[in-house]
């Protein structure tokens, strides 16, 4: 008998604008502060704040300080500068040094209802949010 992974989930900030930037495809690495068992395999992004969610597929797991966080990773993580990324990850974690210990996932193929064009048409339009091409 083969035992099967657990579900994992990841939670997103309750900001439209980076849900549809994960809805898209634009958006596909997290940092998060500490050493975090995610595994590759199925995940569940997901907003605990409102009813959101959709699957990727966490193709790499990297455990390093922040400082050791490459430029390509900040910046599709949406920052512009390490100073940038250090002030962005103080916003969830105000103890972050640039010597803490991070996470970092990355996904790729991301579905579900939230996926299809006419939902991310819908909630562009409704919430006001650019869609990145």
């Amino acid at each position: 008998m083969e035992l099967k992974p657990p579900l994992q989930a990841l939670l997103i900030a309750s900001d439209n604008q980076m849900k549809i930037d994960v809805m898209t495809g634009y958006k596909r690495i997290t940092i998060r502060e500490g050493m975090r068992d995610y595994r590759q395999g199925p995940v569940m992004l997901c907003d605990e704040a409102e009813p959101w969610v959709v699957k990727a597929i966490i193709i790499d797991v990297q455990f390093k300080t922040l400082s050791q966080v490459t430029k390509e990773e900040w910046k599709a993580d949406g920052f512009t500068s390490k100073k940038d990324m250090l002030t962005g990850m103080r916003r969830f974690y105000p103890t972050m040094t640039m010597d803490s210990s991070v996470t970092v996932i990355k996904w790729d193929n991301v579905s579900g209802l939230w996926t299809k064009k006419e939902t991310i048409e819908f909630f562009s339009k409704n919430y006001g949010v650019k869609i990145h091409l």
